[in-house]
């Protein structure tokens, strides 16, 4: 099972002033996992999910692939 690592930046709702960066952990049949420096992390089923949860994201850079 390939799962895809990005960096990012993210807003998770719309009063966060500022974009924060995140770990994004992507996986076609698992899903897709955020987490910030401080280890707070959110879960996706999907990218439907995350594109109706309201999250901006930007500046998403693709670090590597690992095979689980």
């Amino acid at each position: 099972m390939v799962t895809s690592l990005y960096t990012a930046d993210v807003k998770l709702n719309k009063t966060d002033k500022d974009y924060h960066k995140y770990l994004m952990v992507y996986n076609h049949t698992e899903g897709i996992l955020l987490i910030n420096r401080g280890l707070f992390s959110i879960s996706f089923d999907n990218e439907d999910a995350l594109a109706s949860s309201g999250a901006e994201i930007i500046n998403k850079r693709h670090i590597g692939d690992i095979n689980l």
